[in-house]
């Protein structure tokens, strides 16, 4: 009995010097767990994220080398989760995009464009994949223009290119920070 009434009173020790500390602020649960919570609830908001408005591409598949239009090319957008395919004449039909602002230049330079990525899939050719496509909004553009090339041994590596920002962009930024 003695034992017992010893671990109870231990267990009671330890439990009052943690509500202690924490009252005392020596324990910072609060920082963290506000910090967990502000991370949620910034992923939560990605996920749901209103447009600031649509544009249209309509992707373009040509051979490489001869640039004839490529039919029945699998073109793939992930943020939209869908695939599109060409027609006779390389091109899908247009595809309707939300615009999203980038929120890693919204405090440096607004970009006023959105971005896509176009990934393309045909057999008996390399993969190809397109980063940050622009898409403006309330416009249509027929493009980009993809270029395939033959996968000739099997064994090659997907394309990747990146589309750069837009010059007049690129310039204005440049003398927001020139001294």
């Amino acid at each position: 009995m003695k034992q017992q009434k010893n671990s109870l009173f231990s267990v009671l020790i330890i439990t009052a010097v943690i509500i202690a500390a924490y009252f005392g602020g020596y324990i910072t649960f609060d920082r963290y767990v506000s910090k967990q919570l502000e991370l949620f609830d910034s992923l939560e908001a990605g996920q749901d994220k209103t447009p600031l408005g649509f544009g249209y591409i309509q992707p373009e598949v040509v051979d490489g080398f001869t640039e004839d239009p490529i039919a029945d090319a699998e073109v793939v957008i992930p943020e939209l989760d869908q695939r599109f395919f060409t027609g006779q004449d390389g091109l899908t039909a247009p595809i309707k995009v939300p615009i999203f602002e980038d929120g890693h230049f919204a405090d440096i330079k607004p970009k006023p464009w959105g971005e896509v990525t176009i990934i393309v899939y045909k057999e008996g050719y390399i993969e190809y994949v397109l980063l940050h496509a622009h898409v403006w909004e309330n416009q249509s553009r027929k493009g980009p223009r993809i270029m395939l090339f033959p996968d000739t041994d099997g064994n090659s590596e997907p394309i990747a290119i990146i589309e750069g920002p837009h010059r007049v962009w690129v310039k204005e930024l440049v003398e927001k920070y020139r001294d």
